[in-house]
């Protein structure tokens, strides 16, 4: 592959509304659907298309988005199960080609719009752990535009605690890798990091906060002895934090929702609950927590899998197959896997989960030779793309990120700071 760098040049009307749209991934999905729209409006009748498709074609992400849609579309087509409705079947189909929504972000020029872009991402995020801060001190009203801050609401309030996370995580590159040490960026740091652990209330999003802490950390390091004790250190709190968490009586629940405590409180019970779980998962033992079905997921997929582990069941399948074979069971009405991981092996089998890695690996591929070229703002959006690749690829660890439109779409929104404009 070439070098890839960004091309700066000046912005017109979709990247006008685009600079927007962050602002709406904080709000119920209809804003961030009416927003997108708008920009597909603009996009569309903007016209300049020679220079668009010119664009397009050079754009390194191109090829393997093109190749995930296909192959999953193929394979749909021509691995159908007999189990799934037509309704269903291409509801299903239509979920795995969420990566095309990409493509007209693609086709936009690089320039300042990209820098206002992101600052208006951190600024919704601290209006977010605002509104999760009124929440803790009960004077955020119930209406329906700050319910998702007031209840929890699935995956709404899971992405919510994500993208502070990411905004934190993002703050920390300002910090650790851009070198700007100020008050603001340090008061910044500090008040998304304490609202994505402490008020969102999701485990994914402490995880993913941790991960990419640790990542843009590396990136940012001069490598020594005490660069070397550091990451030795943190390694031995890791292994000491997982003695302590499974030496604990196991809590009375592990439902969030069905505790009065603490915000610190609720992270220590989540913490010790999430640890146990995957301690009882690694030693084959059945979790007896309300909210440790997921091990039961994992356990029933993963027999699932073994049965056509090259080509799946076929797209729609893991439902009915799981629902039939769960019956009775706490996880008997779930309608993901809750990982995306195990919903492309169930339904695509190891080709199908190949073409996403394909389209995550050119993700990491292309960070990290921005991440070697000369210029600070090009390295900074290197870094930027590796960070978000990995709040995906492991988010789908644990969630239905490319699945579910309410994950997928806000990523591919926020993709599109590192993204648009590069060439091969």
């Amino acid at each position: 592959m070439k070098k890839i760098l960004p091309q700066f040049h000046g912005s017109d009307i979709p990247q006008r509304i685009l600079v927007w749209l962050p602002l709406t991934l904080f709000f119920p999905v209809g804003f961030m659907y009416a927003g997108l729209f708008a920009f597909w409006v603009s996009w569309a009748v903007s016209g300049d298309w020679k220079s668009r498709w010119n664009q397009l074609v050079k754009n390194p992400l191109l090829i393997p988005v093109l190749s995930l849609s296909l192959m999953t579309l193929l394979m749909s087509l021509t691995h159908r199960s007999e189990l799934v409705s037509d309704h269903e079947f291409w509801t299903a189909v239509g979920h795995y080609q969420s990566y095309l929504l990409i493509l007209p972000f693609l086709t936009l020029s690089s320039g300042n719009w990209q820098q206002k872009m992101e600052n208006i991402f951190l600024g919704s995020a601290v209006l977010a752990g605002a509104l999760f801060l009124l929440n803790a001190l009960h004077v955020l009203p119930d209406v329906t535009l700050f319910k998702s801050y007031v209840f929890y609401l699935g995956n709404k309030s899971i992405l919510l605690g994500i993208l502070l996370a990411l905004a934190a995580c993002m703050t920390w590159v300002k910090l650790a890798f851009d070198k700007q040490i100020t008050v603001g960026n340090i008061a910044l740091f500090v008040f998304l990091t304490l609202t994505a652990v402490f008020l969102a209330k999701t485990r994914t999003a402490v995880l993913l906060f941790l991960l990419g802490f640790i990542i843009v950390t590396l990136c940012s390091i001069r490598w020594s002895w005490k660069s070397v004790l550091l990451i030795a250190l943190f390694i031995g709190c890791i292994s000491a934090l997982w003695t302590y968490a499974i030496s604990q009586p196991r809590p009375t629940t592990c439902v969030v929702n069905e505790v009065k405590a603490a915000p610190w409180e609720i992270l220590h019970l989540r913490a010790v609950c999430t640890l146990q779980q995957v301690n009882d998962l690694r030693e084959g033992r059945q979790s007896k927590d309300d909210d440790g079905m997921r091990s039961e997921i994992y356990r029933i997929t993963s027999e699932i899998i073994s049965e056509q582990p090259m080509v799946g069941h076929g797209a729609g399948s893991w439902m009915p197959i799981y629902h039939s074979r769960a019956q009775g069971l706490s996880s008997g009405t779930m309608t993901t896997p809750h990982s995306d991981y195990l919903l492309y092996l169930t339904e695509f089998g190891l080709i199908g989960l190949f073409a996403l890695l394909m389209v995550w690996g050119q993700q990491i591929l292309v960070s990290v030779k921005l991440l070697r070229a000369g210029t600070a703002l090009v390295q900074k959006r290197g870094l930027q793309l590796l960070v978000l690749t990995l709040f995906m690829s492991a988010g789908a660890f644990f969630n239905a990120i490319m699945r579910d439109a309410v994950f997928a779409v806000a990523f591919l929104i926020l993709l599109s700071i590192p993204v648009s404009g590069l060439r091969r």
